[in-house]
Protein backbone atom coordinates (compact mmCIF):
# COMPACT_ATOMS: atom_id res chain seq x y z
CA UNK A 1 0.00 0.00 0.00
CA UNK A 2 1.30 3.28 -1.03
CA UNK A 3 0.50 7.58 -0.15
CA UNK A 4 -0.17 9.06 -4.09
CA UNK A 5 0.79 12.89 -4.21
CA UNK A 6 0.28 14.83 -6.90
CA UNK A 7 3.34 15.99 -8.00
CA UNK A 8 4.72 12.47 -8.23
CA UNK A 9 4.25 10.37 -10.76
CA UNK A 10 4.24 7.04 -8.82
CA UNK A 11 3.12 5.76 -5.39
CA UNK A 12 5.61 6.11 -2.48
CA UNK A 13 5.63 3.20 -0.08
CA UNK A 14 4.48 4.21 3.37
CA UNK A 15 8.33 2.79 4.59
CA UNK A 16 9.84 5.65 2.64
CA UNK A 17 7.82 8.06 3.87
CA UNK A 18 8.92 7.41 7.24
CA UNK A 19 12.42 7.68 6.18
CA UNK A 20 11.70 11.55 4.97
CA UNK A 21 9.81 12.11 7.94
CA UNK A 22 12.64 11.44 9.94
CA UNK A 23 15.18 13.39 7.53
CA UNK A 24 12.78 16.50 7.61
CA UNK A 25 12.74 16.28 12.20
CA UNK A 26 16.21 16.03 11.82
CA UNK A 27 17.38 18.64 9.56
CA UNK A 28 14.37 21.47 11.74
CA UNK A 29 16.29 20.29 14.86
CA UNK A 30 19.99 20.59 13.10
CA UNK A 31 18.65 24.16 11.85
CA UNK A 32 16.43 25.23 14.53
CA UNK A 33 19.26 24.58 16.97
CA UNK A 34 22.29 26.44 15.08
CA UNK A 35 21.91 29.69 16.07
CA UNK A 36 24.40 32.17 18.33
CA UNK A 37 23.61 32.57 22.12
CA UNK A 38 22.68 35.82 23.49
CA UNK A 39 20.02 37.08 20.87
CA UNK A 40 20.99 38.82 17.72
CA UNK A 41 25.00 40.15 16.55
CA UNK A 42 25.87 43.95 16.70
CA UNK A 43 28.48 44.20 14.97
CA UNK A 44 30.28 46.58 17.73
CA UNK A 45 29.55 43.64 20.25
CA UNK A 46 31.71 41.18 18.33
CA UNK A 47 35.03 42.33 20.44
CA UNK A 48 33.24 42.37 24.12
CA UNK A 49 32.02 38.86 23.35
CA UNK A 50 35.42 37.88 21.99
CA UNK A 51 37.33 39.29 25.21
CA UNK A 52 35.22 37.60 27.37
CA UNK A 53 35.44 34.01 25.70
CA UNK A 54 38.61 34.23 25.82
CA UNK A 55 39.19 35.76 29.34
CA UNK A 56 36.10 33.59 30.78
CA UNK A 57 35.30 30.48 29.54
CA UNK A 58 32.65 28.27 30.52
CA UNK A 59 33.20 27.27 33.91
CA UNK A 60 34.86 29.66 35.18
CA UNK A 61 34.68 30.20 38.65
CA UNK A 62 31.80 33.03 40.00
CA UNK A 63 34.45 34.65 42.16
CA UNK A 64 36.94 34.87 39.35
CA UNK A 65 34.26 36.17 37.58
CA UNK A 66 33.85 38.95 39.84
CA UNK A 67 37.76 39.83 40.31
CA UNK A 68 38.33 40.17 36.54
CA UNK A 69 35.25 42.67 36.29
CA UNK A 70 36.70 44.81 39.01
CA UNK A 71 40.11 44.69 37.72
CA UNK A 72 38.61 46.28 34.71
CA UNK A 73 37.15 48.80 36.26
CA UNK A 74 33.47 47.38 35.23
CA UNK A 75 30.15 48.52 37.09
CA UNK A 76 28.57 45.65 38.68
CA UNK A 77 24.56 46.40 38.60
CA UNK A 78 22.38 44.80 41.10
CA UNK A 79 20.80 41.33 39.54
CA UNK A 80 17.50 40.40 39.01
CA UNK A 81 17.53 36.80 39.65
CA UNK A 82 19.84 34.71 42.11
CA UNK A 83 22.39 32.64 39.88
CA UNK A 84 23.55 35.95 37.71
CA UNK A 85 25.76 38.58 37.44
CA UNK A 86 25.11 41.60 35.85
CA UNK A 87 27.74 44.28 34.63
CA UNK A 88 28.29 47.15 32.10
CA UNK A 89 31.17 46.83 29.92
CA UNK A 90 32.43 50.06 28.19
CA UNK A 91 34.80 49.17 25.32
CA UNK A 92 36.28 51.68 22.85
CA UNK A 93 35.48 50.85 19.06
CA UNK A 94 38.56 51.03 17.00
CA UNK A 95 36.87 51.57 13.91
CA UNK A 96 34.42 54.21 15.10
CA UNK A 97 36.63 55.72 17.81
CA UNK A 98 33.46 55.42 20.12
CA UNK A 99 32.86 54.02 23.31
CA UNK A 100 30.77 50.83 22.70
CA UNK A 101 28.78 50.10 26.28
CA UNK A 102 27.17 46.11 27.05
CA UNK A 103 25.19 44.89 29.26
CA UNK A 104 26.59 41.38 30.35
CA UNK A 105 24.51 38.93 32.28
CA UNK A 106 26.70 36.11 33.24
CA UNK A 107 24.75 33.24 34.34
CA UNK A 108 26.03 30.44 36.61
CA UNK A 109 25.26 26.80 37.73
CA UNK A 110 24.21 25.67 41.20
CA UNK A 111 28.05 25.08 42.24
CA UNK A 112 28.16 28.70 41.22
CA UNK A 113 30.78 27.79 37.51
CA UNK A 114 29.67 30.33 35.01
CA UNK A 115 27.36 28.39 32.08
CA UNK A 116 27.27 31.05 29.81
CA UNK A 117 26.39 35.14 29.12
CA UNK A 118 24.25 37.63 27.03
CA UNK A 119 25.43 40.64 25.88
CA UNK A 120 22.63 43.38 24.86
CA UNK A 121 23.42 47.16 24.31
CA UNK A 122 21.83 49.36 27.50
CA UNK A 123 18.48 50.70 26.94
CA UNK A 124 19.58 54.20 26.33
CA UNK A 125 22.84 53.29 24.31
CA UNK A 126 21.65 53.07 20.51
CA UNK A 127 23.69 51.10 18.49
CA UNK A 128 25.49 53.08 15.52
CA UNK A 129 25.81 52.49 11.97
Amino acid sequence: MGLRFSFFRGPIPLHCGKHWMWLSALALVCFGGCGTTGGTEDPQLKPIRAMLEQQLPSRTPEEKVVTFLDNHGYSILAAQKQGTIVAVIRRKDMAAVQPVLARVTFYFDANRKLNTFELQRPVNEPSRP
